[in-house]
């Protein structure tokens, strides 16, 4: 099968799956996938693609890539949805000492995507000893491309919350968070989730810096260091 019968919705996931991975042209990923399958690209033979043979593959033609990037370009490939993750909207943390925050990702377990372009938010209240995911806002398309400004339109999204985990974000649209009275802290790329929590939940049990105390409705106690990158 030759390039040229590639329908264009499978064209579109191969050219998107080969950008989720660094530097590699789409010409040189489909040697990858021809490497793996066959020339029958279709998929039926990309549904039944493992992720060993996939990141073997890669390996041959030199590209040199994260477990993360990896299963995201596979991902893209074979269409596939991650399950969603489940809110718990119907109960409150009983602690009054407690902040939300949101997470922009992709992924309802670890750190990806950009605030420009991720397609969710995992909201979630957090106490020093509870965590719970309280709701998932989606981007919707539509309502983006009719704002006036896209970052607005996102810290609008999640203006009840006073953290954004985030894995990339440029500086105007850290600065409209801020305006918003929304802290944006950079997360690494594939960073757990839960991790992020638990180290919140650390600094929460102890002493939380003065704007993260102010937030949470508590006298600070003394002044932490909290990274914080925009």
């Amino acid at each position: 099968m030759s390039q040229s019968t590639l329908t264009r919705e499978l064209a579109l996931r191969i050219g998107l799956a080969a950008r989720a991975l660094p530097d590699t042209p789409p010409k040189l990923f489909i040697s990858v996938l021809r490497a793996c399958i066959g020339t029958a690209l279709n998929d039926k033979n990309l549904a039944e693609l493992g992720k060993a043979q996939f990141q073997q593959a890669l390996n041959n033609f030199g590209i040199v890539a994260n477990a993360e990037s990896i299963r995201e370009s596979l991902r893209i490939l074979q269409n596939s949805e991650e399950p969603a993750p489940i809110a718990d909207s119907c109960q409150t943390i009983a602690s009054a000492s407690s902040i939300r925050i949101a997470i922009g990702s992709d992924d309802p377990q670890l750190i990806s995507g950009h605030f420009g372009s991720c397609r969710q938010f995992l909201i979630y209240q957090i106490a020093a000893d509870d965590a719970r995911l309280v709701d998932v806002r989606s981007i919707d398309s539509d309502a983006q491309r009719l704002h006036d400004d896209k970052n607005v339109y996102r810290a609008e999204l999640i203006a009840d919350c006073r953290v954004l985990y985030i894995a990339s974000i440029g500086g105007p649209a850290a600065a409209k968070l801020i305006k918003y009275g929304i802290h944006p802290v950079k997360a690494d790329q594939g960073e757990a989730i839960t991790q992020i929590i638990k180290q919140l939940q650390i600094v929460l049990a102890h002493a939380p810096p003065p704007w993260l105390a102010k937030s949470m409705g508590i006298q600070p106690v003394q002044r932490v260091c909290f990274e914080q990158e925009s």
